[in-house]
């Protein structure tokens, strides 16, 4: 591999990995212990407009529906989200943040908002557009591993 192609990887990891490290630390100043960094995500998920029913959050985080039922599960009993019935029809629950939770959704953005800061603050605007296209390559690829890797799944089933 071409030793700016092994810098790039090793930056790509290692960034990824503080940028969970520093989301956790963050989260356990204003949370404690009590929430995961994958359940401030699906708060974020949640607190970002209208009120999302569990399958409508589950195909927006690109996990299944049962997933996505627990960590509503989990959230709720922590107090974070709560459900709520539609008016039109009793059947459809919708999953909407209590205070605490926006609270915390609140702060998570915040982090992110920094973060995003810290990255383009000294860039140019071109520099900015490359990195953003940048990151939108590797989110297509991480988003064509995932589908492949849920196609492997189901075959090898």
């Amino acid at each position: 591999m071409d030793r700016n192609l092994e810098v790039l990887n090793h930056l790509l990891v290692d960034t990824f990995n503080e940028i969970l490290k520093v989301e956790e630390q963050s989260l356990r100043l204003v949370a404690g212990s009590a929430i995961t960094v994958n359940e401030v995500h699906t708060l974020d998920a949640i607190g970002q407009g209208e009120l999302l029913t569990i399958s409508e959050l589950a195909s927006e985080m690109m996990v299944t529906v049962s997933t996505m039922t627990i960590a509503v599960n989990r959230l709720e009993k922590k107090g974070l989200v709560e459900r709520e019935r539609a008016g039109h029809d009793k059947r459809v629950v919708r999953v909407r943040l209590t205070d605490r939770g926006r609270s915390l959704a609140y702060v998570h953005r915040r982090f992110h908002r920094r973060m995003v800061k810290a990255v383009a603050e000294r860039l140019t605007a071109e520099e900015i557009k490359i990195l953003t296209q940048s990151m939108e390559n590797l989110k297509a690829f991480f988003h064509a591993e995932n589908k492949s890797n849920a196609k492997n799944i189901v075959q090898d089933e």
